[in-house]
């Protein structure tokens, strides 16, 4: 019976890995659950959150057997999000391409450049409340104050992170 116990520990371990690692991809490939939200119906989103409870309450409390099954729910969870996004047109980011969240439920999709801009326009301009930027396009808006501090501090070996900007 000890063995038994083991070996399915073992075999969780093993699968809540890979899962992850899945997860991973999706938030990589698709820029995650967020932006696959936006792309599909509040039913679905509905249902994924669920599912997303149930796996996150069995992992707490469950036995190691239904652990296992909940891994195998959130697959298919996933994957009715992916294919659901891919019936309705949607896309995956192109690895050029990054997905970031701001103010708690918004998106913004980056580039590198201005000239990559229009082919992200192309592909995801009509993602629904996501807007595009390239990286070019958000340097112009740093202050050059905020520039040379940067530039300062590095000078001095001082590696520094601004936290929050107050713009008056």
């Amino acid at each position: 019976m000890i063995q038994m116990k083991k070996y399915l520990e073992e075999t969780l371990k093993t699968q809540l890995k890979d899962f992850r690692a899945y997860e991973s991809s999706i938030e990589n490939e698709w820029g995650g659950k967020k932006r696959l939200f936006k792309c599909v119906d509040v039913q679905l989103e509905i249902k994924f959150c669920k599912a997303q409870m149930l796996f996150d309450e069995s992992l707490r409390n469950a036995k190691t057997d239904k652990k296992i099954e909940m891994i195998e729910m959130m697959y298919r969870a996933y994957n009715a999000l992916v294919t659901k996004a891919k019936e309705s047109g949607y896309e995956k980011l192109l690895t050029d391409y990054k997905c970031y969240q701001y103010n708690k439920e918004k998106i913004a999709i980056v580039c590198d450049s201005d000239l990559q801009l229009s082919n992200l326009k192309s592909i995801h301009g009509k993602d629904k409340d996501v807007i595009l930027f390239s990286m070019e396009e958000l340097f112009r808006f740093v202050h050059p104050d905020y520039m040379k501090a940067k530039e300062i501090f590095k000078k001095r070996d001082m590696d520094i992170t601004f936290k929050r900007v107050t713009y008056k």
